[in-house]
């Protein structure tokens, strides 16, 4: 919850109390409360912004106010309440309070954590054209594919700069989400309150030093660009340039070249779902815009959309990371492409080319508490080293950004009942480790056992020694 919110909240509850209270105890002066409500309310929307859970409260300060106004224009004392009926107003307006408390805090303005490295973090984002190959799910027979990317990269600290909100350019992204998940389409709209610490378009850090690669990929249906923006943030932070790949028409929403944006197609969808052989399609194409990335950052020109990265990458130490959809392909583009030298998923299914192989790039599989898309068989065939952490209280969609929108979520199924603030940390301490160790080389002492700083993470590992 926002400073000024809270403020705003108890000015209201002290108002509301002295309002039941009897007159003769009652100092006219506090009848005047009302202004100091309306001024926090006031800094709260134009500092922290306006938001419609607080639609409630903005209602319950115009009452208040109306009230103290007749109280204030009245003449003559008013005859006193009987104790009972005083007592029942009290008890129903504690309740209406208490409601009006609690809505701001079910659907929060999360906070992201610190991302905890020695580097401030830079963003932007751009969409790529891949002119070799056409777009299979539009009808034109002209349309190429486009891949948007958003890269996250090691910067140095920037004064002036402000951080980027949640959804960066596109706040209208809450909305497709929200109807894909069946929900009001203003439920999310406070999403674009939330702050990042990415600071759009700063350059990077000027010491020179050349970053290992990590590509992301996001889930199936429900993914964005900035699904995993604190992971993104705790990488870059830390010395990685993290670029997140959209794949158009199967995730929640992707920009496009010409400013425009590609909707999940629900025949798309539809066929995905009820299709294994549509799901292997799909993978080969998601796989394929990996790979188109990986070929542009090995091409750099000086008049390249992707010229800020120019001599600044180290693709010998490359690794690839998705959820769900995007880490089944991370782990297949792994299999297949040597210039990746380490992968990661979030609780992603392995599909059969995976399931049939063996990963001999270092591998961390992260699932969740029912373990439901985990095939062992990928794990224990893996030949290289090989990490599995499966982490208690979860659901699937606790490994995004989602495992913060409300305390609520497990209530509806949507997540399991981990605290969200400590999946979080979780989500952003173990990639950390594993990269840390296996692209730069760096002890990583979290990834050997049990941690009493994350006990609700149960890890296993083979080919470590």
């Amino acid at each position: 919850m926002r400073l000024f919110e809270n403020l705003a909240l108890f000015t209201m509850l002290l108002g509301l109390a002295w309002s039941f209270a009897p007159e003769k105890r009652r100092p006219r002066t506090i009848l005047y409360l009302p202004l100091l409500i309306w001024a926090l309310l006031a800094v709260h929307i134009i500092v922290e912004g306006a938001r419609w859970q607080m639609v409630p409260a903005y209602l319950f300060a115009l009452g208040l106010t109306l009230n103290n106004l007749r109280l204030l224009r009245r003449k003559q004392p008013a005859q006193p309440l009987h104790p009972l009926l005083r007592l029942l107003l009290v008890v129903i307006f504690l309740v209406l309070f208490l409601v009006i408390y609690q809505l701001p805090q079910i659907l929060p303005v999360f906070t992201l954590p610190d991302p905890g490295g020695v580097y401030a973090v830079g963003t932007t984002s751009l969409t790529l054209v891949d002119s070799a190959r056409a777009e299979t799910f539009t009808a034109s027979p002209d349309d190429q594919r486009e891949v948007s990317i958003r890269i996250w990269y090691p910067a140095d600290p920037a004064a002036k700069a402000r951080p980027a909100r949640y959804w960066f350019d596109h706040p209208e992204y809450a909305g497709f989400l929200a109807a894909e998940l069946g929900l009001p389409p203003m439920i999310l709209s406070h999403l674009r309150l939330v702050e990042t610490h990415s600071l759009p378009g700063i350059p990077l850090a000027a010491d020179g030093t050349v970053f290992p690669v990590v590509l992301f990929s996001h889930g199936y249906r429900l993914g964005y660009l900035e699904q995993n923006t604190s992971l993104m943030e705790t990488l870059a932070s830390n010395g990685y340039v993290v670029i997140s790949l959209a794949h158009p028409y199967e995730a929640i929403a992707a920009p496009l070249a010409d400013g425009g944006t590609a909707r999940l197609l629900s025949a798309v969808k539809d066929r995905f779902m009820e299709s294994a052989v549509e799901q292997e399609k799909s993978l080969q194409v998601w796989a394929a815009d990996t790979r188109f990335v990986m070929d542009m950052l090995e091409s750099i020109q000086p008049d390249s959309p992707l010229a800020l990265l120019a001599g600044r990458l180290d693709l010998e130490h490359l690794g690839l990371a998705g959820m769900s959809f995007g880490g089944s392909t991370a782990a297949l583009v792994c299999l297949e492409d040597s210039r990746c030298k380490a992968g990661l998923t979030l609780d992603s299914p392995q599909y059969s080319a995976v399931e049939a192989g063996e990963m001999a790039q270092p591998f961390l599989f992260m699932v969740s508490d029912n373990g439901q898309y985990l095939k062992r068989g990928v794990y224990e065939r893996a030949t290289g080293a090989a990490y599995l952490v499966t982490v208690k209280g979860t659901e699937h969609y606790n490994f995004t950004d989602l495992t913060l929108i409300s305390p609520m979520l497990a209530a509806l199924d949507f997540s399991g009942p981990i605290n969200g603030q400590q999946m979080v940390r979780i989500l952003n301490a173990y990639p950390l480790a594993f990269f840390d160790r296996h692209l730069k080389g760096l002890p990583a002492s979290l990834l050997n056992g049990i941690s009493a700083e994350y006990p609700e993470v149960l890890i296993e590992s083979r080919n470590t020694q």
